[in-house]
């Protein structure tokens, strides 16, 4: 039972992960910008690392809700990785108006 409280807590904290990084993406400064995107990449390389914990913990289980929780860890992944190329879209192009 511990391993689907886990498996619940981390597919919560990868939603606010995600939706933390496509708001503070766009808070201003090019070198702020930069360092969040920095931040962003190292925040889906955990979560990536996360997901595969959380595959093995459940590899043969037939726990439905783990199951569930798991596949919302990937798509919480999938919006993180958008938000990110989002946000490097933006800072291309705030750095392109510059010129």
């Amino acid at each position: 039972m511990s391993q689907i409280k886990a498996i619940v807590v981390a597919a919560a904290v990868f939603g606010l992960l995600a939706g933390g990084m496509t708001s503070a993406a766009f808070a201003g400064g090019d070198g702020h910008i930069k360092e969040t995107i920095k931040h962003a990449k190292e925040g889906i390389a955990h979560e990536k690392e996360a997901i595969t914990h959380l595959e093995e913990a459940i590899k043969g289980s037939d726990n439905a809700h783990a199951k569930e929780a798991l596949e919302h860890a990937k798509e919480s992944l999938t919006h993180a990785e958008e938000s990110l190329t989002h946000a490097e879209q933006a800072a291309e192009n705030s750095t392109g108006k510059k010129k």
